[in-house]
């Protein structure tokens, strides 16, 4: 009876299991009442107009919850628009067929949001009776309302726990000033809250004033993270020629990011801004929400969550980033300004860390130069910290940017090479010549003035895989 179904779906509804398990029991319960008939229930995502099957009789491959097209131009769309059941039935049907088919769709509107489409397919041999459709009506506005509580409840309480998981991690990000250790930290946050699968941190190097990649977070191997950075990289130029954000929600879908389609699905970007400047970005790569398996797509309401967090990340960088250039500070060498060895001690074994993560050759190098300084009974300025001054300098400019220099001894310079396949054979040379060249120099107020330099050099992991072993090799000094 029509009564007995209606009143069997809506237990089913009222019932405390998850909604996932009550669309299932009533699509279950239909096919049963309607012997022979498929029933699936399609959920409508506003923000790209697409339709989901969230659950189906039918036997589909891969699973049902990963299904999904646009709605433009579909019966679904109609009966969604139009706010009214649509019945589909064949009509040159041949005289000696048996069997009738039919569709039914019926529209799953809450409080005038439209959430969905129920659909019915029957293949019986008179067709489904009038008040049988009647009751697959009622049944549907049954749906309707506990669908529409249950999203609104989902959505509330999915809200309040990323608000809380920001707040929890905003305390953890802005109390650690450790730059290094913070950008970890804001990276797996990220990825957590935003149920992203990659994330990448760029920050402007104010010597090079490039935005290099100080963070990665995700499980993408070598040479995907490098289509990775591709496409971050175009994100970020975009944002310094004036987007505020960049959203994109299907990369197979959007002209401007269809050469990434391969690359990851969908990603979310916002700049990290100090005092009006931009000093880097955040950027998410493909959302896997919770208990699925297959990306879904970045929206307005993430980009909302992603806003909130970027705030603290801002306040907290910022923290990180004056405390660092205290601490430099403190450990600069009075006479040539570069690190001293205390921070070149504990910059070796964070960049040895950072090796092994991303699994990146290092070379350690140590360069000892030997001057012999002519004597002089009377002399205007120290000689000798004249001489260290002006070799010192000369030293980081024959290296890269992001390669690290420190007076290590009082004539002896400790180098750190990260992400370094030819570092030592490439640099000792120009290191040579920068010092020979500057020497040359310093005979036209020093004429009698000669210097010596001899490199050692130790790689990771060809020479060893801890900073001991390293540190051995490298000063034995040729």
């Amino acid at each position: 009876m029509p009564g007995d179904y209606v009143r069997r779906v809506g237990e089913i509804l009222r019932s405390g299991t998850s909604i996932e398990q009550r669309l299932r029991d009533f699509c279950e319960a239909t096919g049963e009442w309607l012997p022979g008939a498929l029933s699936s229930i399609l959920l409508f995502e506003r923000e790209t107009e697409d339709l989901y099957l969230k659950t189906t009789t039918l036997r589909v491959s891969p699973a049902a919850q990963v299904v999904h097209y646009s709605s433009a131009g579909t019966i679904e769309d109609l009966a969604l628009r139009e706010r009214r059941p649509i019945t589909l039935r064949e009509v040159d049907r041949p005289a000696d067929s048996r069997l009738l088919g039919e569709m039914f769709l019926f529209p799953l509107v809450s409080a005038d949001d439209p959430l969905g489409v129920l659909v019915i397919q029957s293949v019986s041999q008179s067709g489904v009776a009038k008040e049988k459709t009647e009751a697959l009506k009622e049944a549907a506005l049954l749906l309707s309302d506990s669908v529409g509580v249950s999203l609104r409840e989902e959505t509330t309480a999915e809200r309040m726990t990323k608000i809380a998981a920001i707040n929890e991690a905003g305390i953890n990000i802005i109390s650690t000033l450790d730059l290094s250790r913070l950008l970890h930290l804001v990276a797996t946050s990220a990825s957590l809250i935003m149920e992203a699968e990659s994330c990448v941190i760029r920050l402007l190097d104010p010597q090079t004033g490039k935005y290099g990649i100080r963070e990665f977070y995700g499980m993408k191997g070598e040479e995907e993270q490098q289509d990775l950075f591709r496409m971050d990289k175009k994100g970020i130029t975009a944002i310094l020629k004036g987007e505020p954000s960049i959203l994109v929600r299907d990369t197979a879908g959007d002209e401007k990011w269809k050469e990434f389609a391969g690359v990851a699905r969908t990603m979310i970007m916002l700049p990290l801004t100090r005092d009006g400047e931009i000093i880097g970005t955040v950027s998410m790569f493909d959302k896997f929400p919770h208990q699925t398996f297959y990306p879904s797509s970045f929206n307005n309401d993430d980009m909302g969550t992603f806003v909130k967090f970027i705030r603290y990340v801002e306040k907290a960088i910022g923290n990180a980033i004056v405390f660092d250039r205290s601490e430099k500070l403190k450990n600069l060498d009075e006479s040539t300004g570069l690190p001293t060895l205390q921070y070149f001690q504990g910059r070796l074994l964070h960049e040895l860390s950072r090796a092994r993560r991303f699994r990146r050759k290092l070379v350690l190098m140590i360069c000892e130069v030997a001057p012999r300084i002519p004597p002089k009974e009377f002399s205007a300025i120290d000689r000798e910290k004249w001489v260290i001054k002006r070799l010192a300098k000369v030293i980081p400019d024959a290296l890269r940017g992001y390669d690290v220099v420190a007076r290590i001894g009082e004539w002896k310079f400790g180098m750190i090479l990260p992400e370094a396949e030819d570092g030592r054979m490439s640099a000792i040379p120009r290191i040579k010549q920068a010092i020979l060249d500057e020497v040359e120099k310093m005979r036209k107020s020093m004429k009698d003035l000669k210097v010596d330099a001899r490199f050692g050099h130790a790689s990771f992991p060809d020479d060893g895989e801890d900073h001991e072993k390293l540190i051995f090799k490298s000063n034995i000094l040729k």
